[in-house]
């Protein structure tokens, strides 16, 4: 049997899932759509007040007619017979008086888009949990492989050693001996892929830790078997299976998030027929100007001529090449594909959710069993170990023993892996089921 340095370094997967909610790519873009969410709603909220500006020029004008032209306004620009220096101040006010409702429907896009993110801010959480859990298990899975194959590999050795001595002594054919060989062989390959798949699946871990681990002196530790959300024992699993079966697949964040998307489209198709419909503004504005023919300082002095204007203004598009008629086609069309995809994901959830629920069933069924059958296993191992055994064909038959309760005892660490996973699952939907 292998043995670790006593220095190793220990993944387990409650610190790898810690680490993988704190490092992960889409979880941190989603927390920061939430806040940009939240600034949208202020964005929005901001058509309902009135805009306050302020601009101030200074300017030269040179008459290059030496004041034999006339006054001539072309435009909002006047043109003087004269050369002077002119300065202007002003404060001016807009607000949109009547849209038909189009700012309030704003407005309820943004809220609608700031509880779509933070509903795909908790659908991305659990699939992290969930895709944390399937990674952890395979490398689990893939760690337990290397270990019980390595232990296999030097019993097979052992067992070569011992059949080419009996093959000296004719207790056996060099038929058996090469078999033995052959399966030796066999082994080592099988070590080999086995230690390249757990390196590549080390990288995915690495992925989601952001640290790097030397293959040569990485301890996984096993799933918890004692934690206050994943119940363990017989009927704490039937409890929780029973609950899952009120889940309702269109409770899920997925059709949620879907259902917050048709509702922010069917606004936009709203606020799109009503485009082209007339918008009433108020704009008012305080001027103050002066001017000097000759000097630019006394010009800035004189700046106290004032003026006041307010107007109430109306505009509406008569025609637009048939651009808007289209564009309200296009949103409700749109509608409708949002409506399907929908329909979709809820049928998708709904078979994610009998699949892990039958999952959680077998798992119900097989862990007790499991758990016993691994325990009497290992057991066996130990005494084997300690067998001490005066004869080579004794020792032989003992070394065949161990390497027939490896493979039971490989498969039996297997389940273990596959009925944590179930449960997992099942209670990662669940809470996620709960926050709606």
């Amino acid at each position: 049997m292998s043995i670790l340095q006593a220095n190793a370094e220990e993944l387990n997967f409650n610190d790898f899932l810690a680490t993988a909610l704190n490092n992960s790519y889409q979880v941190r873009v989603s927390r920061i759509n939430t806040q940009i969410a939240k600034k949208g709603i202020k964005e929005a909220r901001a058509g309902y007040f009135p805009t306050l500006s302020a601009f101030a020029t200074t300017e030269r004008y040179n008459d290059l007619t030496h004041g034999q032209s006339q006054m001539t306004a072309v435009g909002s620009d006047i043109f003087l017979n004269r050369s002077y220096y002119q300065d202007m101040a002003a404060v001016g006010l807009s607000y949109n008086v009547f849209d038909f409702g189009i700012r309030k429907k704003q407005l309820q896009i943004a809220k609608a888009e700031d509880k779509q993110k933070e509903i795909v801010l908790q659908k991305d959480t659990k699939d992290l949990k969930l895709d944390a859990v399937e990674i952890y298990a395979q490398a689990l899975s893939l760690y337990k492989q290397a270990q019980i194959k390595k232990e296999t590999l030097a019993l097979q050795k052992e067992l070569l050693e011992i059949q080419k001595r009996l093959r000296t002594a004719g207790e056996v054919s060099e038929i058996d001996v090469v078999d033995t060989e052959i399966k030796v062989s066999e082994l080592k390959s099988e070590v080999d892929e086995i230690n390249n798949n757990l390196a590549k699946k080390i990288t995915e871990v690495s992925y989601y830790t952001q640290k790097s681990y030397d293959m040569n002196n990485l301890q996984l530790k096993d799933f918890p078997e004692d934690t206050s959300t994943i119940p363990v024992d017989a009927d704490g699993l039937v409890k929780l299976s029973a609950e899952f079966n009120t889940l309702i697949p269109e409770e899920s964040p997925e059709v949620k998030a879907y259902e917050l998307e048709i509702y922010k489209k069917q606004k936009e198709y709203e606020i799109q027929k009503k485009a082209n419909f007339p918008k009433i503004r108020f704009d008012t504005r305080y001027n103050l100007y002066g001017a000097d023919p000759s000097n630019f300082f006394s010009g800035v002095g004189d700046i106290g001529q004032r003026s006041f204007s307010f107007r109430l203004s109306t505009s509406f598009v008569l025609f637009d090449g048939l651009k808007n008629i289209n564009t309200i086609a296009k949103s409700k069309m749109e509608v409708e594909k949002l409506k399907i995809q929908k329909e979709k994901e809820i049928a998708e959830q709904k078979k994610k959710y009998e699949q892990i629920e039958l999952d959680s069933k077998n798992a119900l069924i097989q862990t007790e069993n499991n758990t016993k059958t691994l325990a009497l296993v290992n057991k066996n191992l130990k005494m084997l170990e300690k067998l001490n055994t005066n004869g080579v064909v004794d020792k032989s038959k003992c070394i065949r023993k161990r390497l027939d309760l490896l493979d039971k005892k490989l498969n039996l660490e297997e389940n273990q892996i596959k009925i944590f996973v179930a449960q997992y699952k099942l209670q990662v939907l669940k809470d996620d089921e709960v926050k709606l």
